[in-house]
């Protein structure tokens, strides 16, 4: 062989060389980028997963002082506590409360505080929802719900619609 077959041949062993190098070096980098943006999305995923479990503490393990009722001087003002209670617990499932009214129980039982309520919320959420107002204090039970699925049903977490009732006991005048 001659010198210059030689360096050609061996200039195109090195170029080989470089480029497997270079599309090796590519390939890792695109990797790991990938890696970081599944990383990124396990950490969010993780802090919400913490947010929800702070909110959503297993029955029985709630204050045990708090009353199960509404300890209120008059209806009226269990029937604020109670709305207090639901916008608390939408707001921390991360809904948004669009209008409530307090519902009047019929005579013989005024010691029942019901409310009608109207709100957006992710599907994924209301599970939360539900669990954080049928196992906090006071005890609050849901009467009914009513879902909606979003207008939008190709875009994913879209808001929908919900109705629901929910009724509490006042424990009476004090």
């Amino acid at each position: 062989m001659n010198a210059a077959l030689r360096r050609a041949l061996s200039a195109l062993g090195i170029a080989a060389f470089v480029a497997v190098a270079l599309g090796a070096a590519v390939s890792t980098a695109l990797s790991l980028h990938e890696a970081q943006a599944h990383v990124a999305e396990l950490n969010q995923q993780m802090e919400d997963l913490e947010a929800r479990e702070r909110r959503l503490v297993p029955p029985g393990e709630h204050d045990k002082a708090a009353s199960p009722f509404f300890e209120a001087k008059t209806v009226t003002l269990a029937g604020a506590a109670l709305q207090q209670r639901l916008e608390a617990a939408v707001s921390s499932a991360k809904g948004r409360l669009v209008s409530s009214k307090v519902e009047v129980a019929p005579r013989g039982e005024e010691r029942q505080v019901s409310l009608a309520a109207e709100l957006t919320i992710a599907e994924a959420d209301i599970q939360a929802l539900l669990f954080d107002l049928e196992t906090g204090r006071p005890y609050l039970f849901v009467d009914s719900v009513e879902a909606r699925a979003p207008e939008a049903t190709n875009e994913p977490g879209g808001q929908m619609r919900v109705s629901l009732t929910v009724s509490g006991q006042w424990s009476g005048t004090k």
